[in-house]
């Protein structure tokens, strides 16, 4: 079982019996009455009767709309009754609920492989992720998948993988054999159709693979004969239908054909190929009109079939531009440029590359022409007219050359001023790395220059270095100490570097010199918030809204103070008040979409996000507010969809493509967040987060290779940093190399000890079985050096539960619940901790768990238990199966609903739950009363 979110890696698992709990209260009465039907519903699946258990999960689901275990389990019972848009809501809802993926991903593959969605199924279905129980048949699935697309090598790869795991696993051989046939080599084809003959002679697939290869040699009859066992191995298997449908009519045998065709168009409603083969009989046998009909079926559902497809982008051009100018490849780059610049003659930026390539062509008369009518219409940029004198100058054109730099003098103070132009320039375009030398460059020529100062301390403050960006804010203030601007940013530079009590005292310095200062309130405000000071952040804001009531920017924090403390309703009002003054309004479109989306109300989310697209859909906000609204009403495509737009948006900057990759993500579209990440890198590969996602992602979900390659190249680059080592630790994490990643750990650790650092040598010393290491470092770190550190204390805390001190665990827990007094796992843990103590106080905190977080296996897992072991396994079972559902590979789970099953007197039901519990050969707190119970039950 989990700990906290806080250090996800940890895990725990150690729970005694005890008498004493109290009796259930009231408020589960819904759950438990939910439970029972879904334990209806099971019992009529058993029975094979759908019908009867889709009736009582519905019924389970009017109870409990969040009960996880009925939405698998309902998914499973559409897809198996091909109800594909039915399935992919359950399947949908199980996933948003944090379903265990292990239980779901193989009919999200069917579902998929129905739906003809092959590039989906191979983006998204990852076999690495799952145990080897489930690996092969997932690399089968991508396999076939890849197999539809007509790439036979990659094919073959995922056949072989799965061999690999097991090589008895009959599937993958069959699929060998048929992407061999699909090749052409009919010999290997044939050599692997026999091969799995022998490993499972009664296997449908091997059948029809050898049908396969007779029907291609065109041995018909023997393929017939081969095809219609693999029917009678396998009825449904549509493949076979269709492949001797098609043989049939062949062979003038049209009546048979029709029974394939009519079987496959009722059992799969979706499949076009099956349409398109009975408009053929039927046009053959003269039935032109139904034949029509059947054609026009078959379009229907292709048409729903939305086909993929790679269109260009002005982001891709100008990309490309930047690219080949870093290969000094210029003449490339000066053509991509040249198509940019054409379909964005709006922003000069481009245009200031695009000469000075031309300049190092040594075709001035080209930038020229290309800058002077672009300065025209930009008559205030100092970057342009300093271009644009360079161009003169090197056509030999001295006094125009003046003319140019005179002006690039004026629009400056040659004091940097230019420098800081260019900078901000870059900074416009994403170009961060690049803007901060620019910026630093700037300053350093003139210290007292806020143009290259401000926005210097904005760039160091994002880029994680609070230190330097709080020494400038430091000097520029003190240079203009009544500057309420330079006080305000003083402020945000503390609040950075973490002097929360310096930064109250700038800000409130900042309102004794001019009471209406709003930004300086509102960044108080927030600093209440930061402290849970929520009270004196409402009566803050609210002072403010009494003295000016229709400045939305006060409505809109008012909401936002309301909505962290937890107050939806009083938040809503604020935001209606807000609506009231300006229905067009970004800022307050925007948050009504977080709220809404807080309060569960998608629909209004989504048209609040659709709503600020309307005034700005290239607003990075408001793209982000339109996905998260997507996503949160399970339209997930069209999420992907403005991920996609989002990484566009961004064009050059590598923080907003970050941040869209991050998003995508999360999204589970991995593909297309690795190609996000290659473009950030690639416009500036001096972003660290970029480099350190891209491996990350490469190693879990792209080429492995590429990982440990651009791993190996960060380690040269920053020889003194740590994240290098860390991610050299993960590739070797990946490849199994135990020590050799405890190594790298160790020496991240030695170079940057922090929590990070910490927690990943943390986990790899258990990797290489030295759990007292692992402790001691724990235990220094939290007792000597970082007694407020609360994500190693979390761990410790857990590994005091583990060694069975109970009584230090419930200090440290008691600690961290005061700094986080909401937070599930903490609630849960202490609940836990009381169990083994004998302290009543263990349902109450459970129940609090689980109603903060009813969506994670921990939660649902110790109430139920604590509830069973109360003599309440009825209503606990409900608990126990969600946390399965949740968690699916935890042995100690499937033993808690044995021993529930074993009190309810399901003693068959309850043998098999011990049985796949001691199944897992692993260890697991109750092992040996498993054991005991299972033989009592036997």
């Amino acid at each position: 079982m989990r700990i906290s979110k806080l250090s996800s890696r940890i895990t725990f698992g150690t729970w005694l019996l005890v008498a004493g709990i109290a009796p259930i209260n009231y408020a589960l009465a819904d759950d438990v009455l939910a439970g029972q039907y879904y334990e209806r519903a099971l019992q009529a699946y058993r029975e094979h009767n759908n019908e009867a258990a889709i009736i009582e999960l519905k019924n389970a689901l009017q109870q409990n709309e969040r009960y996880v275990a009925a939405h698998v389990l309902l998914g499973d019972i559409y897809l198996q009754q091909k109800s594909l848009s039915e399935t992919e809501v359950q399947l949908n809802l199980a996933k948003q609920l944090g379903a265990d993926p292990s239980l779901i991903v193989e009919n999200l593959a069917k579902l998929y492989t129905y739906e003809i969605r092959y590039n989906d199924l191979i983006k998204e279905i990852d076999p690495v992720k799952f145990n080897n129980e489930l690996r092969p048949i997932l690399h089968v699935y991508r396999g076939n998948a890849y197999l539809q697309l007509n790439q036979i090598s990659e094919a073959l790869n995922e056949f072989d993988s799965a061999a690999q795991i097991d090589p008895s696993h009959v599937a993958a051989v069959v699929g060998r054999a048929n992407a061999l046939l699909k090749r052409g080599d009919r010999k290997g084809a044939d050599l692997a159709a026999d091969k799995a003959m022998q490993i499972q002679p009664d296997d449908h697939g091997a059948w029809f693979a050898k049908g396969s290869i007779k029907h291609a040699n065109m041995e018909l009859e023997e393929a017939l004969k081969f095809y219609d066992k693999a029917v009678e191995l396998n009825p449904d298997h549509v493949d076979t239908r269709l492949a001797r449908a098609g043989l049939l009519m062949d062979l003038k045998q049209d009546d048979k054909a029709k029974q394939d065709l009519e079987y496959v168009r009722k059992a799969y409603p979706f499949e076009p190929k099956a349409a398109y083969l009975n408009a053929v009989l039927l046009d053959k046998n003269k039935q032109k009109e139904a034949a029509a009909k059947e054609l026009v079926a078959a379009a229907d559902i292709i048409s729903s079939i939305k086909p993929e497809y790679l269109s260009a982008h002005g982001s891709t051009l100008m990309l490309s531009g930047l690219v080949n100018y870093s290969l000094q490849r210029f003449d490339l780059a000066a053509e991509y440029l040249r198509l940019y610049v054409k379909q964005f003659p709006e922003q000069s930026g481009p245009y200031t590359l695009l000469a000075t390539i031309l300049l190092k062509k040594n075709e001035p008369e080209q930038a020229i022409e290309l800058l002077r009518p672009i300065q025209i219409h930009n008559p205030q940029d100092s970057r342009l007219a300093y271009l644009l004198g360079n161009a003169f100058m090197q056509a030999g054109k001295h006094d125009m050359a003046n003319i140019m730099f005179g002006k690039a003098a004026a629009l400056g103070d040659g004091k940097g001023s230019l420098q800081a132009e260019i900078g901000l320039n870059r900074l416009a375009m994403g170009q961060e790395q690049a803007a901060t030398q620019d910026l630093e460059a700037a300053y350093k020529q003139n210290p007292d220059s806020l143009q290259a100062g401000i926005p210097l301390v904005a760039l160091k403050m994002s880029q994680g270095d609070s230190e330097s960006a709080l020494q400038i804010a430091q000097t520029l203030y003190k240079k203009a100490s009544k500057n309420l601007t330079l006080l305000n940013l003083l402020g945000t530079a503390q609040v950075s570097h973490g002097q929360y009590k310096q930064a109250r005292q700038s800000f409130e310095k900042a309102i004794e010199l001019d009471p209406n200062f709003l930004a300086a309130q509102i960044n108080l405000s927030k600093l209440d918030v930061g402290e849970n000071k929520f009270d004196q952040a409402r009566q803050r804001l609210q002072a403010l809204n009494q003295k000016d009531p229709n400045n939305l920017d006060i409505l809109v924090e008012l909401a936002k103070v309301e909505q962290s403390a937890g107050r939806l309703d009083a938040a809503s009002d604020w935001l209606e008040r807000a609506k009231k003054l300006d229905l067009k309004s970004l800022p307050v479109l925007l948050a009504s979409v977080d709220l809404n989306l807080k309060m569960g109300k998608v629909s209004e989310a989504t048209a609040a996000a659709q709503a600020a697209e309307a005034l700005d859909k290239n607003n990075l906000h408001v793209i982000d507010a339109l996905a998260r609204s997507y996503l949160a009403s399970n339209n997930r495509e069209k999420a992907l969809g403005v991920f996609v737009r989002m990484a566009d948006q961004a064009r050059f900057n590598v923080k907003q493509l970050y941040k869209a990759a991050r998003y995508q993500i999360d999204a589970g579209d991995y593909y297309e967040a690795i190609k996000t990440l290659k473009k950030a890198v690639l416009v500036d590969e001096g972003h660290i987060p970029s480099q350190i996602a891209l491996v990350e992602m490469e190693l879990n979900h792209g080429k492995p290779v590429f990982a440990a390659s651009r791993a190996e190249s960060l380690m040269k680059r920053y020889p003194k940093r740590a994240f290098p080592r860390q991610l050299l630790g993960d590739v070797a994490l990946h490849d199994q190399n135990f020590s050799l990643a405890n190594s790298h750990y160790q020496a991240a650790f030695e170079l940057e000890p922090n929590t990070t650092s910490l927690m990943q040598l943390y986990d790899s010393l258990y990797k290489t079985n030295q759990p007292d290491k692992a402790f001691t470092l724990l235990e220094q770190w939290v007792k000597k050096k970082h007694s407020q550190d609360y994500v190693p204390m979390a761990a410790f805390a857990n590994e005091l539960l583990k060694s069975g001190n109970f009584k230090e665990a419930e200090k440290y827990y008691d600690l961290l619940l005061k700094q986080y007094p909401n937070e599930p796992q903490f609630l849960n843990n202490l609940a836990y901790t009381y169990l083994n103590l004998g302290n009543n106080k263990a349902l109450s905190l459970a129940e609090q768990a689980h109603k903060l977080a009813p969506g994670q296996a921990a939660t649902n897992d110790t109430l139920g238990w604590i509830l069973v072991n109360s003599g309440q396994a009825e209503q606990g079972l409900h608990y126990l199966r969600n946390a399965h559902s949740l968690q699916s590979q935890d042995p100690e789970i499937r033993y808690h609903i044995g021993v529930a099953l074993s009190k309810m007197q399901r003693n068959d039901e309850a043998r098999q739950e011990l049985e796949q519990a001691l199944k897992a050969n692993t260890l697991f707190n109750g092992r040996d009363q498993a054991k005991v119970l299972l033989e009592k039950l036997r």
